[in-house]
């Protein structure tokens, strides 16, 4: 079965002659060569040269426009003894440039100092005020990195000033450039560089190799953590900065790294692309997202390693702030997003949301709902509401909101993400406008959340062997990404969620006696789904696990498709009024009373049925998940809704509002007591003598109704106008071979089956029927 909300998507076939020619020149696995080619290396010479760069890839610094304007006019500040501002940003890629050039220039023998912008006062790229602060501070030169290229008005300033400004940036040029002294840009209009997309902490390594006329090993380092931490693309200059300089972190001799690595719990010599993403870049952006930044480039370039092991403690506590504010508005966001989906552009907005971490919340949004978010803070008191947006693939997210600019207090950003702040009073307008120009785009999208399967490999094929020769393509990323992989045809066993909170799942995938350990990351609705161990196809990343000196492959999974009926055990769920209001479900009720409770809150998009024998069932949508609520009197009844909807995905409540099976069948002395009792009484009038009937009988109102019913139909007793009384010398007749008794043994056999028995018994009873 088909996920409805995901798309597999794949490469086109390539030179399957091609493929096992270069295999056995190479001597490497047809699936390696062919995730080579969809990197466009069709020749042996083209591979090895990828799988090893050579530090010679990283250009001359000088085919930069204006790089020679710009090193001039540094040199010329450290020679008359001016005093340099380096002006950086407070982000990962921000901090590693200011640390680069603050170095660079030091080593120059300059007079530098640095400063870095905070987000909440300041706010992203130059400012007038920072400008003058500076500048009053005795600053000559300034020289901004990561950003700058839109700071229009500061710089003009600063020049009113006497004072020179150097820009150094990679972010998206404006139509028309600042009046800077010198612009040191990748994608410069007048010559682009031949690596156009690098990323700050790359420029800001190009104008040090320039002043220096060499590229240390220890800007390298600083340079791959900014480079990889702002998913620029892996392509060219930037896979040799990612490549020698993880090689360069791996023997970091930087305090600052060393302690944070530490503190952290990372081995250097473990370090990779993953390690810079997931683990050191997080924490460092936090501590811009909150506060300060410029302590991240004093532990950066600080030479006490006392001093480093407690800016080390302090990043990392910020980063458990970060996250925690992130989870409280996370959750928030989401509820409001479910109110607004029929929006295209989520455009989501609160008073008193933590302004530093909106950017995150928006990339949960996306990738929760798939469509471009926007997340926004108000401040009614400054008439301001400010944030970030993210994007899907294929969506131009700078273009959409670019062309609402004027209206915009600020705006800045590209493809994927941007940062945005307005008016209070033009939110609802902007809101309508940019969703109207985004639904032109998206309609020519898929609607579905996209996933890019670079290869399907073999169940017999996937060893240690293909992951060492797949991560030879390491370090992986942007243009470069880490391939996913298609299996087919394996059985998840041994399911379960883990982690702290329990939001992630385990599995053993299994097929012809082979096994293969699983993990899903924030999947723990994976549990029920697959809880019944269909056949699935499934996607993900391949790696080594290694524990206790024992290697072997995982997979790190990202979605599934079954190729056999789901059954989803929620037998021991409670029923919730929630859960009638999901969208496009069919809804299942046996019983009337559970039905008549129920039905008036069933969602409008949803459809439902209560159960009738021989009645015709609904025809509904092909993958539209059945859910049935209670219990049927007769298993029958069941199998006649299984076997009709058995290829929809199937959840099973099974409420059970009279609990036959734990109640039981009366025994026959239950009934003789009963039987006597009522001889004694002679005549009953039932409203009035049914709870001392309770009473004396020690079993509940229902279990009485059925025995008397039992005694009616074998015409023990009469019932005329409430009263009950005994038949005189009736006809000796056995209680078991009543309807109602009958029906009452048929009640408690579903309920056995269906209920009490455990999920194994229950789906061994279903596929044998």
């Amino acid at each position: 079965m088909q996920n409805s909300k995901t798309l597999w998507k794949y490469d086109e076939q390539t030179d399957e002659s091609l493929i096992e020619k270069l295999a056995l020149e190479l001597d490497k696995s047809k699936t390696f060569i062919r995730l080579c080619a969809k990197r466009g290396l069709y020749t042996k010479e083209a591979i090895l040269d990828f799988v090893e760069p050579n530090i010679d890839w990283l250009d001359d610094p000088f085919l930069f426009f204006d790089m020679e304007k710009a090193v001039d006019r540094i040199k010329r500040a450290v020679s008359n003894d001016e005093k340099i501002t380096i002006y950086g940003d407070y982000d990962a890629d921000g901090v590693t440039s200011t640390a680069i050039l603050y170095e660079a220039v030091e080593l120059l023998g300059g007079q530098v100092d640095y400063f870095i912008p905070n987000r909440f006062k300041e706010g992203y790229g130059p400012n007038v005020d920072a400008f003058d602060q500076l500048i009053n501070n005795g600053t000559q030169l300034i020289v901004t990195v990561d950003n700058g290229i839109s700071g229009h008005e500061a710089i003009l300033h600063a020049q009113a000033r006497d004072v020179d400004v150097i820009v150094t940036d990679h972010h998206e040029c404006p139509q028309e450039l600042p009046n800077a002294y010198a612009i040191v840009h990748p994608r410069h209009p007048k010559q682009h560089y031949s690596t156009p997309d690098l990323s700050g902490a790359g420029v800001s390594m190009k104008v040090a190799h320039a002043l220096l006329g060499e590229c240390p090993a220890d800007f390298l380092e600083l340079a791959a953590i900014g480079t990889i931490a702002d998913l620029v693309s892996l392509k060219k200059e930037n896979r040799a900065i990612a490549y020698f300089g993880l090689k360069a972190l791996k023997q970091t001799q930087r305090l600052g790294l060393l302690a944070l690595m530490q503190v952290s719990d990372i081995k250097p010599e473990t370090i990779d692309e993953e390690t810079i993403g997931f683990k050191l870049a997080p924490p460092i952006n936090a501590v811009g997202r909150l506060g300060d930044a410029s302590l991240v480039v004093d532990l950066l370039t600080t030479f006490d390693e006392e001093k480093a092991f407690k800016l080390s403690k302090e990043i990392l506590l910020k980063n458990e702030e970060r996250k925690e504010i992130v989870g409280k508005i996370t959750e928030e966001a989401l509820e409001m997003a479910k109110t607004k989906q029929s929006q295209s552009f989520l455009v989501l907005a609160k008073k008193n949301w933590h302004e530093g971490v909106l950017g995150i919340v928006a990339s949960k949004i996306t990738e929760q709902f798939h469509k471009p978010v926007l997340v926004l803070t108000i401040n009614e008191s400054e008439d301001k509401i400010k944030g970030s947006g993210r994007s899907i693939d294929g969506f131009n997210l700078y273009e959409c909101v670019n062309e609402f600019r004027d209206n915009l207090q600020s705006f800045g950003g590209h493809e994927k993400a941007c940062g945005v702040s307005l008016d209070f009073g033009y939110l609802g307008e902007f809101t309508d406008e940019v969703n109207r120009k985004a639904e032109k785009s998206l309609n020519k999208l898929p609607s579905e959340k996209v996933f890019r399967v670079d290869a399907k490999i073999e169940w017999d094929e996937i060893d240690t062997q293909l992951v060492e020769e797949i991560d030879l393509l390491r370090p992986f990323g942007q243009e470069n990404t880490k391939p996913l992989f298609e299996i087919e045809s394996v059985l998840p066993e041994n399911s379960k969620k883990i982690g702290a909170n329990q939001t992630h799942f385990k599995a053993t995938l299994t097929r012809d006696n082979k096994q293969m350990d699983m993990i899903a990351f924030n999947s723990a609705d994976w549990s029920d789904i697959l809880k019944s161990s269909p056949e699935i196809d499934i996607i993900g990343y391949i790696s080594i696990n290694e524990w206790n000196g024992f290697r072997k492959v995982q997979l790190q999974a990202l979605d599934y498709n079954s190729n056999e009926p789901l059954i989803i055990d929620q037998r021991k769920s409670t029923i919730q009024e929630e859960m009638f209001r999901t969208s496009n479900v069919h809804f299942v009720f046996f019983q009337s009373i559970v039905a008549k409770r129920w039905i008036p809150r069933v969602d409008k998009q949803s459809t439902y049925q209560i159960f009738e024998a021989k009645a015709e069932l609904l025809d509904i949508p092909s993958g539209m998940p059945v859910i049935v609520v209670d219990t049927p009197e007769d298993i029958r009844d069941f199998k006649q809704i299984y076997q009709t909807y058995q290829s929809q995905p199937m959840y099973l409540y099974f409420h059970s509002p009279n609990d036959y099976y734990m109640k039981g069948m009366p025994k026959k002395h239950q009934f003789q007591k009963l039987y006597k009792w009522l001889i004694t009484k002679q005549e009953i009038v039932l409203a009035q003598d049914t709870k001392q009937m309770v009473k004396s009988m020690h079993l509940d109102k229902d279990t009485i109704k059925f025995m008397l019913m039992v005694f009616l139909e074998n015409e023990f007793v009469i019932i005329e106008d409430g009263k009950l009384s005994i038949v005189s010398h009736p006809a000796k007749k056995n209680l078991e071979d009543t309807i109602t008794y009958k029906k009452r043994l048929e009640q408690i056999e579903a309920e056995e089956i269906l209920v009490y028995s455990s999920f194994k018994e229950l789906l061994a009873y279903l596929k044998n029927k």
